[in-house]
């Protein structure tokens, strides 16, 4: 009797986990049964029937390799392989308009012109991407036409009157979430602006545009200098902490990411306290040891700060100072 009701329990495939996940789909914890109270307002509790659960409790699978994703087919949340690579293919040949005067939010793509400038600013909705392609993050872009996102500036509702073409970088654009594009001003300079429609290959859903006069702080396209501050986010390229004047450092990229380098054999972060102006020391990583999720260790010639501001030559990579110990 007993052996026989342990056998139905073993083979119970509809057995009831129940996940704890933040907003960016990262799972904090699985149990068996439910947890009456979360210490945070950020986390979700659901239940699952998924058996990866069971591995994942076991550890039979790895954690970091699982999220939680929208499920698209069945409207719920669900636990998932993370799928982090943007696949960008046209659904048909024919050009989608752009909206004039939508709300950025409700858009995929979304273009603000500042003719006064001769700039354009181009947005890509991470987080709504994310969810109609149903990924955990955008980690890689796969493409096989590099001129897939390229914006096609006509004369108002004439497709086939171009004024100009806004050619977008793919990789720049999902790793930052905006890309600007100086406008050739031998062209703008004869566009009448309150005439003119946008055009798109139909990657996403929805595009939209607006335009304005003058943003009177547009940052540099070409700069390549990128500042990062402690704590920035739990998802970052490269994850550093110091304990005993001790750096640890772990890399969550992959050998497919080389080109974040460009060909540079190591990477140099410059470490200041706070400020720019506050310059403690340097230190440099070779690129092999940020490839395949490798972990570095070395030591530093100068005491860590308690708000470090770290400067470092990249347009792709995220780094997290993590927790002073």
């Amino acid at each position: 009797m007993h052996t026989e009701t342990l056998t139905d329990q073993q083979q119970n495939i509809d057995r009831t986990y129940f996940i704890v996940f933040d907003n960016d789909g990262n799972i904090h914890k699985i149990n068996s049964s439910p947890i009456t109270e979360l210490t945070d307002s950020d986390l979700t509790q659901i239940q699952s029937n998924n058996p990866i659960c069971k591995k994942l409790l076991k550890g039979q699978a790895n954690i970091r390799n699982y999220g939680i994703i929208w499920d698209i087919v069945s409207e719920q949340w669900n636990i998932s392989r993370s799928s982090t690579k943007l696949v960008l293919e046209p659904k048909h040949n024919k050009l989608l308009p752009f909206l004039n005067n939508v709300s950025k939010d409700d858009t995929e793509i979304f273009v603000s012109i500042y003719y006064n400038d001769n700039t354009a600013v181009v947005y890509a909705n991470k987080e709504k991407i994310k969810s109609i392609k149903n990924l955990s993050d955008i980690r890689e872009i796969s493409t096989e036409e590099t001129k897939l996102l390229d914006i096609y500036i006509t004369k108002k509702n004439d497709p086939d009157y171009l004024v100009a073409i806004l050619k977008l970088n793919p990789l720049e654009l999902f790793k930052s979430g905006s890309q600007i594009i100086d406008l050739d001003t031998d062209i703008t300079r004869h566009v009448d602006w309150q005439n003119i429609s946008m055009y798109g290959k139909a990657v996403f859903n929805n595009y939209g545009w607006n335009l304005l006069d003058t943003q009177h702080s547009v940052p540099s396209a070409s700069t390549n200098t990128v500042l990062q501050s402690s704590n920035v986010s739990d998802r970052n390229d490269i994850n550093i902490n110091v304990v005993d004047n001790i750096l640890h450092l772990t890399s969550n990229l992959s050998s497919e990411q080389d080109y974040y380098f460009e060909g540079y054999s190591k990477l140099r972060i410059v470490v200041c306290d706070n400020s720019p102006d506050n310059l403690l020391g340097a230190i440099e990583v070779p690129v092999s040891a940020l490839l395949e999720n490798n972990t570095y260790t070395t030591e530093i010639n100068f005491k860590w700060p308690a708000k470090p501001l770290l400067l470092y030559k990249s347009n792709y990579i995220t780094i997290n100072t993590g927790e002073i110990k």
